[in-house]
């Protein structure tokens, strides 16, 4: 894999109510000024419920995202925007129906502020947890 090409989010899974688990977190690679990366994310079967985290580690500005409407009969009707501001973490919840594309994936394109790179300046990192 390349500098700048998609970037699988490793999903974690809760596998019962009433315990903790271990987040893995998914650095970008992108380091090229305001060039764009994607990311995505493979839900483990059924339509079901995820938290997508976004981390901005550098105080640089904030980094937008994009999430891509899905293709199914319950695609939502336009993609789920927004940023992420320096130096925070936040988290997004979706229904992986809304979002889910011919290839059972949900995809996430990452836009770092102007004049800025993912990695180096940004510092952007991403993880997922499906939710029972």
């Amino acid at each position: 894999m390349a500098a700048g090409d998609p970037i699988a989010i490793t999903n974690t899974l809760f596998t019962a109510l009433n315990t903790d688990i271990e987040v893995t977190f998914n650095a970008a690679d992108q380091d090229v000024a305001d060039s764009t990366q994607k990311f995505y994310y493979t839900p483990t079967g059924k339509d079901s419920k995820v938290v997508i985290g976004v981390d901005v580690g550098g105080n640089n500005g904030a980094v937008g995202y994009s999430i891509a409407v899905g293709t199914g009969v319950f695609a939502a009707a336009a993609a789920k925007t927004g940023s992420v501001a320096a130096l925070k973490t936040e988290a997004i919840q979706i229904e992986t129906g809304k979002y889910l594309n011919a290839s059972n994936r949900v995809e996430i394109t990452f836009t770092p502020a102007n004049g800025k790179k993912l990695k180096t300046d940004h510092v952007l990192n991403v993880w997922a947890i499906e939710l029972l």
